[in-house]
């Protein structure tokens, strides 16, 4: 008897290691990209935060710091994804991209809105 039963769980094992392997697959290929996201999203709020504390950059200069920040962090962000408002009392940056994910059997679209805003004090 217990011959027959010595391989009916290997088929389980087997199974079971290749969705836990998937699932590191997938959580390798699609944290970075997230933890990438939350850097910009960080990194333009201290841009629309010392914009209105000092002297105002145009709106040109902040979108070229915001795309290359973004190609720093190997996001694909081009300038047309990038809507800068400055006015004499506010600054707002809106991002809307895309970032494709090769998970070899599917192309997985993640879709980022980042955005903010600040208004001068005086």
């Amino acid at each position: 008897m217990r011959i027959r039963d010595s391989g009916k769980g290997r088929g389980k094992a087997i199974l079971t290691l290749a969705i836990f392997a998937a699932l590191v697959f997938f959580v390798a290929k699609t944290l970075p990209v997230y933890f990438h996201n939350y850097e910009l999203q960080d990194y333009i709020r201290q841009v629309v935060i010392h914009a209105t504390a000092g002297q105002r950059p145009t709106a040109e200069a902040l979108r070229n710091n915001v795309v290359a920040k973004a190609r720093d962090l190997e996001l694909p962000v081009q300038n047309d994804n990038v809507k800068v408002v400055v006015t004499s009392s506010r600054v707002t940056i809106d991002l809307d991209y895309v970032a494709p994910i090769d998970l070899k059997v599917y192309t997985l679209n993640l879709h980022f809105h980042p955005s903010a805003d600040n208004r001068a004090l005086l």
